[in-house]
């Protein structure tokens, strides 16, 4: 019988969990899908790109929610059993309220394995594909990047300026700078023209005009062609979209080997082809590691925390003030777990600190949650 009751508590604890998590996720998805909107009106990206991109970005966001999502399904179960009077199915058969919290405490564990399982190795991968999809684009939609009587720099080294543009895509009067290289660029002008597409290739096709290649800025060793008809590819050019990766999308093990080799070691700087391992990354990668480790043990702290609505009965006076109470607590710690992270530095004394200010204040509130066993409120 016990385990049936454990089981059923269990299941309605996930299942109004997932109810929460999903929904907050896909809110705050949609919001910052809708921010993304840049990708396509601004850098040029085609709407694959931008699909994928917001895609790999959910998990990220879902995993950010978690410990909230975690904290209000636990008070809502616990709540709604009291309301319901289906707490006392536990006691009716011999289930005491410590089992019931260690039961939680459990469950708690299994939430913070794998939230940390997530963050150390799924979360950076679905970020740095994500980066991928723009890393490796072209500009899908130049065409709609085009304005009339205005300069137009989204494409990398690129910019273009047309004077008019009609129903049917012909431009007149066309001014464009193509930075090759450090030391030589092409400015070409134009009287006409119009984008052509062939499968995936995108042409710029040109009528009279002349081509100025410049080299090292130098205006009198630069050369003239002039054109009655040519063609500029368009396709090999990038967006000014960020592509390098950020430090949350690498995987934790180049952020440890990177504190290893700098902090603890003999402060050798290494780099890879998209990281280079300083002071200042190296304490940027200790706040992440910690983020991604020692921050989930607020997991534990906060189911701890809710489970202490149990010892409350629901028919005291002041059951909504310790309510209230337990939430805005609760909302404390969520706040702190993400800024703990922030304070760590050099020094050992204050980092050693913060890392074991979480496992001091689980400590306290398993302490607090034993007094009350031995009371009722």
């Amino acid at each position: 019988m016990e385990k049936i009751i454990f089981r059923k508590f269990l299941f309605d604890l996930i299942s109004f969990f997932l109810i929460v998590s999903l929904s907050l996720s896909l809110i705050t998805w949609i919001i910052q899908s809708v921010n993304y909107l840049d990708f396509i009106s601004k850098d040029g990206h085609g709407f694959k790109v931008y699909f994928a991109f917001i895609s790999l970005n959910f998990p990220k966001i879902y995993s950010n929610l978690i410990i909230f999502s975690y904290f209000i399904s636990i008070l809502y179960i616990i709540h709604k059993y009291q309301s319901n009077n289906e707490i006392l199915i536990f006691w009716t058969n011999g289930i005491d309220k410590i089992k019931l919290v260690n039961f939680i405490f459990k469950v708690s564990i299994f939430f913070t394995i794998l939230q940390i399982l997530t963050v150390y190795f799924l979360i950076p991968k679905s970020q740095d594909y994500s980066r991928d999809f723009i890393r490796n684009s072209n500009i899908d939609l130049f065409t709609s990047l085009i304005t009339e009587k205005k300069f137009i720099d989204t494409v990398k080294d690129f910019t273009i300026f047309v004077e008019s543009i009609d129903e049917y895509g012909n431009m007149k009067n066309i001014y464009l700078k193509d930075s090759i290289n450090k030391v030589n660029t092409q400015i070409i002008t134009a009287k006409s023209g119009k984008i052509i597409e062939d499968g995936a290739e995108k042409f710029l096709h040109l009528n009279f005009g002349q081509i100025l290649d410049i080299t090292n800025n130098n205006f009198k060793e630069s050369k003239v062609i002039k054109f009655n008809d040519t063609i500029f590819n368009l396709s090999n050019f990038k967006t000014k979209s960020t592509t390098f990766p950020k430090l949350q999308e690498l995987e934790s093990k180049t952020l440890i080997e990177c504190i290893n080799n700098y902090l603890i070691g003999n402060k050798e700087k290494y780099s890879l082809p998209y990281f280079h391992c300083s002071e200042d990354s190296a304490v940027k990668g200790g706040k992440e590691i910690f983020d991604r480790s020692i921050k989930q043990i607020y997991i534990l702290i906060i189911g701890l925390l809710a489970s202490i609505l149990i010892f409350i009965n629901e028919k005291n006076p002041k059951y909504s003030v310790y309510r209230i109470l337990i939430f805005f607590i609760g909302i404390c710690l969520i706040v702190l777990s993400e800024i703990n992270s922030q304070f760590l530095s050099f020094s050992v004394i204050k980092n050693t600190s913060l890392v074991l200010l979480p496992s001091l204040i689980l400590f306290l509130t398993y302490i607090c949650v034993i007094n009350l066993n031995k009371r009722n409120i």
